[in-house]
């Protein structure tokens, strides 16, 4: 007997191969988010207070939190907060609707959870003295790695059919142009790092890679004129 006849006459065998398929995908999803927690936590234990002396006073403490070195420390821990927290929305919203998984999109998942790891050590490199390139570049390094590997699933996802049926796309042509837009940015600024004299400017490439990616949406979204 054939494997086809022995499936006709075991429907139920097709029903359990999906809900094994769906049970190990829903698994990708649940050790992701908790990858994604623990990161977030990793951030904030970066944090270190400052160390005074027990008869320091309130103005002594005020200016050992708002030192120099320590306002960079806070704004690096914001953004990576930002960043892994927008990373974690549209990785949730690229797995809603997987219903299996195949060894390409485990080993992709797999990398793009390695890079969201490596921000908070990453970000706490960035807010530190010296060799401003190299720091720089690594923290833009992980995030264009991060994205990459975001856009790599997308596509698979979608080319490999492992949505549910009827599903809807997880991302549009859009979506993946907008995050082309920020990868590319992200990946100009780190040689632009290294440039003596203007290389603090590097950050002005993220800045505007929000706008830049936004405005890169709205033109593939603008209806083309019809052809007379």
């Amino acid at each position: 007997m054939t494997e086809q006849a022995s499936n006709d006459e075991n429907p139920a065998t097709g029903d359990l191969d999906g809900e094994v398929e769906l049970i190990a995908a829903e698994r990708l999803i649940f050790f992701s988010d908790a990858v994604v927690a623990i990161a977030i936590t990793l951030l904030a234990l970066t944090l270190t207070p400052p160390l005074l002396g027990e008869n320091a006073t309130n103005r002594d403490v005020l200016a050992a939190l708002w030192t120099s070195g320590r306002r960079l420390e806070y704004i690096a821990f914001l953004v990576s907060f930002m960043v892994i927290a927008n990373h974690w929305r549209s990785h949730h919203r690229l797995f809603r609707y997987v219903s299996r998984l195949d060894e390409r999109l485990v080993t992709l998942n797999l990398l793009w959870l390695l890079m969201i790891v490596l921000t908070p050590f990453a970000s706490r490199l960035v807010s530190g003295n010296g060799g401003f390139g190299v720091r720089f570049g690594l923290y833009a390094g992980v995030q264009l790695v991060t994205l990459t590997s975001f856009l790599l699933m997308s596509r698979h996802i979608k080319r490999h059919a492992l949505l549910r049926p009827h599903a809807p796309p997880p991302t549009t042509d859009s979506d993946d142009a907008s995050i082309l837009t920020v990868a590319a940015l992200f990946a100009v600024s780190i040689p632009f790092a290294f440039i003596p004299a203007v290389g603090q400017w590097a950050f002005v490439f993220w800045i505007v890679s929000g706008p830049a990616a936004r405005a890169r949406r709205r033109l593939r979204e603008r209806p083309q004129p019809r052809a007379r």
